[in-house]
């Protein structure tokens, strides 16, 4: 009788090798955690959007435009802040002659932003008129006056910002001077005025 090779023996027998390793199915995502509520099921994946490479810079890209966009309201706040601070305009009008008067006190941290005078009087004629400005105490300050002109102080000391002779109906305009030299001052400054005629007129702006 012929010999029949049992031909499933060879395989029948033999096991896996252990080293055997198998890939990881991609088309298999990870499974949410079991037993959470939706709430928490929510946050894993935003977690897992953000902390994508591509998300964070979107992420990213709004907090800058966010920021910006509330520096950009400070600024404008505090350029309206500037705006509405507004100027305090006054008068003067010589009605002694030969006599110093106190024009007015622009107080520590006041600017003057502009002086005019206009020379005007019933008798048609060029009047001098004089501007000086003093610091500190002004209680026995006095004046010397000749013809418009104040030629002593005492009590004080005072500094003369304008003395001249100024045509009929002419009209001076100290602005370029002002508004660079008496810029948010740091202490009082008292403003004195003097004129040979009476009828002349001052004009300030204080803010």
């Amino acid at each position: 009788m012929p010999i029949i090779k049992d031909k499933y023996k060879g395989k029948g027998s033999q096991t896996r090798s252990k080293f055997l390793t198998r890939s990881k199915d991609k088309a298999i995502s990870e499974s949410v955690p079991v037993g959470i509520s939706t709430e928490q099921k929510r946050e894993l994946l935003k977690e897992s959007y953000r902390s994508a490479p591509e998300n964070k810079n979107q992420t990213t890209l709004k907090a800058t435009v966010a920021t910006t966009t509330q520096a950009g309201v400070v600024s404008q706040a505090s350029s309206t802040e500037e705006q509405t601070k507004e100027s305090n305009i006054n008068s003067f009008n010589f009605k002694e002659t030969n006599t110093v008067k106190s024009l007015f006190t622009l107080n520590e941290g006041n600017t003057l932003n502009n002086m005019i005078i206009h020379n005007y009087n019933s008798g048609g004629a060029a009047s001098t008129i004089g501007v000086h400005w003093s610091s500190g105490d002004q209680t026995n300050i006095s004046f010397t006056v000749s013809s418009g002109v104040i030629t002593a102080t005492t009590g004080a000391t005072s500094t003369c910002l304008f003395s001249g002779q100024i045509p009929y109906l002419a009209s001076i305009d100290l602005g370029s001077i002002l508004n660079t030299v008496f810029k948010n001052v740091n202490k009082d400054i008292y403003f004195y005025v003097v004129s040979s005629l009476v009828g002349p007129s001052v004009t300030y702006s204080i803010s």
